[in-house]
């Protein structure tokens, strides 16, 4: 419906834009209905002054013809269609940049749905076409406690895309005999405090933030790049309610 309206707006604006289009005179030729004055009165360039205009008075109104009437209503329809585009074209950007920011580091669409009234667990758990292998980590880790009411953390959420590159790495992190480092693993991309990615952004390179196992992560932003400890940060903010979630594109390394 917002759509056809727009239409509407545009064919109206056209529509009274060629009828006053043909009713301007044109060199050596009057206005419909005007009848061409003398060659006397002709300017020299071949136009018709502005005397021959004899389309009437606009509502009795001395000095404006109905034909400038309909000018002024056509170009301030056209000028309000083209302003109602421009709103709606913005809208229109504005949600598919919310729905959609992840597609640039092939991320599922749903990346920026997480309600931020949820903790960090529950909104990984409620992205599983993104995090599904990251939530089965924190699971055998038995750190679903912290990640739902410690904090506030920022959680740096490896894909599932990165995860399932080395199958065989994966399935021994999920063997019982590894659970020390499985909570290494994920105490290491969580990071103290809340920072979205502007604030990373902000930081000077070379700048560092301190994860759960007390390690120093070092940030690099070069060129509008982000990276934490050498591994690239997709620039999506999913919010939690103890925090901020951010993919990135492979585990970040133990230091």
């Amino acid at each position: 419906m917002k759509y056809q309206k727009r239409a509407l707006r545009v064919a109206a604006a056209l529509t009274l834009t060629g009828f006053v289009a043909s009713q301007i005179p044109m060199r050596g030729q009057t206005a419909l209905g005007s009848v061409r004055p003398p060659s006397s009165v002709q300017p020299a360039d071949g136009y018709l002054t502005g005397n021959t205009d004899n389309s009437g008075s606009f509502l009795g109104i001395r000095g404006l013809t109905n034909r400038n009437a309909i000018t002024g209503i056509a170009l301030g329809l056209l000028g309000f269609g083209a302003y109602s585009t421009i709103l709606d074209s913005r809208a229109i950007g504005a949600v598919g940049a919310a729905a959609g920011a992840g597609t640039g580091n092939n991320l599922n669409s749903t990346l920026l749905a997480g309600a931020g009234n949820k903790p960090i667990y529950d909104v990984l758990k409620s992205m599983p076409g993104d995090f599904v292998e990251t939530v089965k980590l924190v699971d055998d880790a038995e750190l679903v406690t912290e990640l739902r009411e410690g904090g506030p953390y920022t959680f740096l959420a490896p894909t599932n895309s990165c995860l399932t590159l080395d199958s065989a790495a994966l399935t021994k992190l999920h063997a019982p005999e590894n659970k020390t480092s499985l909570i290494s693993l994920i105490k290491r991309h969580t990071v103290k405090g809340r920072y979205k990615i502007s604030d990373l952004l902000e930081m000077k390179d070379g700048a560092t933030v301190e994860n759960l196992l007390g390690d120093k992560l070092t940030i690099s932003n070069k060129n509008g790049t982000l990276m934490i400890s050498n591994t690239l940060v997709a620039q999506n903010d999913i919010a939690a309610s103890n925090g901020w979630i951010h993919p990135i594109e492979a585990p970040i390394e133990e230091l």
